[in-house]
């Protein structure tokens, strides 16, 4: 008699544990972030062909792109320690549509991918994709980050890291486009991306 019992309240805990969807055991890992710099030539490209047509299809702002870069200039309008320099305030940093296409196309591949990098699926840089847009640069760099669910989140996110915060304290950098790209099958499910740049 004990062990039939003891037997159907395992059988029960299984039929418990087993009933949970998938949704409700499956969590999102912790956000993630990622920067790189560069300074050099004219726009260097991996024998890519500039592509105009996305300069046209960033045109219009959306309320995410115009969030994140209002929390980048209000960082950028006073002092912030980004690891343990202090920069000083610099001048706020102009959206821009050939950059934001570069970075939109990034976010929603990354997303529709299901990976985290720098480096696209076909191999290219964020410089690259700068280039490919048609974007002449003379300082670009990137900021990426998976996971945030809100514009403020991924900002503060970047603010506390160090290589993501002296990129948005650059004074190097002159414009910035923000990108951002969604998947509910993906791993971090939101994905950011942020390319700065400075023109020739």
């Amino acid at each position: 008699m004990k062990i039939t019992y003891l037997l159907g309240v395992l059988a029960l805990v299984g039929a418990t544990a087993a009933c949970q969807s998938d949704r409700e055991t499956t969590q999102t890992p912790a956000p993630v972030t990622s920067s790189v710099y560069k300074e050099g030539g004219v726009g260097e490209t991996l024998g890519m062909t500039p592509d105009l047509s996305g300069a046209r299809a960033a045109a219009s702002t959306s309320t995410q792109q115009q969030e994140v870069l209002t929390y980048i200039n209000q960082a950028r309008s006073k002092p912030c320690q980004c690891g343990t320099t202090v920069y000083p305030a610099v001048p706020a940093l102009a959206l821009n549509s050939l950059l934001t296409s570069a970075s939109d196309k990034h976010a929603v591949d990354m997303a529709t991918n299901n990976y985290f990098s720098h480096t696209g699926k076909d191999g290219s840089q964020p410089w690259d994709r700068m280039t490919r847009e048609g974007y002449k640069w003379r300082a670009a760099g990137e900021n990426i980050a998976a996971g945030y669910s809100t514009t403020r989140a991924v900002v503060d996110g970047w603010l506390k890291s160090e290589g993501h915060c002296k990129n948005i304290m650059s004074a190097n950098f002159k414009e910035v486009g923000v990108g951002y790209g969604y998947s509910a099958s993906s791993t971090y499910k939101h994905y950011w991306v942020t390319d700065f740049g400075t023109k020739y």
